[in-house]
């Protein structure tokens, strides 16, 4: 099998190969403007929305030399299936999360990267 067009590079800039199913995510084909299409760097240090360095990119941009280490053996694509899940996501990127007795949640402060 030939290499991946694209890699992944970490949050803490580090590159590897990518899972199955994040090869699978990239092949997928999309129709303009969807908003599941991937998003894929310009450079290696292009940061994402959150300020953080993490994002697929082309094989082709990434600096010279720098070692890829092997795909992971699970899958990183895990979903946000659960409200827990998605709260504990939330609450990763630097948002204060209230969960409230109706059932809704409230969303405080400025997610870490600037947006909020």
């Amino acid at each position: 099998m030939q290499p991946c067009p694209y890699i992944y590079i970490n949050a803490d800039g580090t590159a590897r190969e990518l899972h199955a199913s994040e090869r699978a995510y990239l092949e997928t084909e999309f129709i303009g403007g969807d908003g599941a299409m991937p998003s894929i760097k310009d450079s290696y240090e292009e940061r994402n929305g959150w300020g953080e360095l993490n994002g697929y990119l082309k094989r082709a941009a990434l600096p010279a030399g720098m070692p890829v280490a092997d795909a992971p053996a699970e899958d990183p694509r895990r979903p946000l299936v659960s409200r827990e899940d998605y709260i504990e996501w939330l609450r990763g990127k630097g948002v204060e999360v209230t969960e409230n007795s109706d059932g809704s949640l409230t969303m405080h402060g400025r997610l870490r990267g600037g947006r909020a």
